[in-house]
């Protein structure tokens, strides 16, 4: 996927979830999500890190995390996460085309994206139609190697070979495990919810989450 075309399709699933979040009743926005820990509009909050949070910020909630970027990074979420949903989507849609991204990891942010729409949206029963190209460059994102073990923990997919049915894409070498991409991709992140729609070596996949 091309540089503009993946802006694109990172400003897609920002303002989709920023639709869908502005119809959501307090109640709902205070359902658990998939993330463990965090409700939905706490994942709202944290998909707006990669802006609202500065490096230098980020490293010192590190430290003071005692080096545990996941406590650090859970911390903050709660924080911002006490935000009005109305600054949050906001948020979302006026950084929609925002490009910036870790370092050389330019796909992160389409894959939190999708990844953590899932997150939210189905909990609460809702469904959205990620297109086919962004699932596909998420894929190819988390079982590249690329994302240095912070999406997928190493190891996870060794050994298993995933097969799309729903367009042409594969990626390693062993037990197949076969499904719909974005279900794969869940699967491959360790979404449980997703499993069920997967045919396969489905359950060498589960003892590894």
């Amino acid at each position: 996927m091309a540089n503009s075309e993946l802006i694109d399709a990172i400003a897609a699933e920002r303002r989709a979830i920023a639709d869908w979040l502005e119809g959501l009743t307090p109640e709902q926005l205070a359902t658990p999500s998939l993330c463990e820990g965090w409700t939905v509009q706490d994942v709202a909050a944290h998909l707006t890190t990669l802006w609202s949070v500065s490096l230098p910020t980020m490293m010192w909630r590190i430290v003071q995390a005692r080096g545990s970027f996941p406590k650090a990074v859970d911390r903050l979420t709660h924080e911002l996460g006490q935000q009005p949903i109305s600054t949050l989507v906001a948020g979302l849609r006026a950084n929609a085309t925002n490009a910036k991204h870790p370092p050389t990891v330019p796909s992160a942010p389409l894959t939190d994206a999708i990844v953590h729409g899932e997150d939210m949206r189905r909990p609460l029963g809702a469904v959205r139609d990620v297109p086919l190209p962004a699932v596909r460059t998420a894929l190819e994102f988390v079982t590249s190697g690329r994302d240095r073990g912070t999406f997928v923990p190493r190891g996870r997919l060794r050994g298993l070979r995933l097969v799309a049915t729903d367009q042409d894409w594969s990626s390693g070498e062993g037990d197949e495990i076969r499904g719909a991409s974005l279900p794969l991709l869940l699967g491959a992140l360790g979404r449980r919810v997703a499993l069920p729609e997967l045919t396969g070596a489905v359950e060498v996949l589960r003892g590894r989450l």
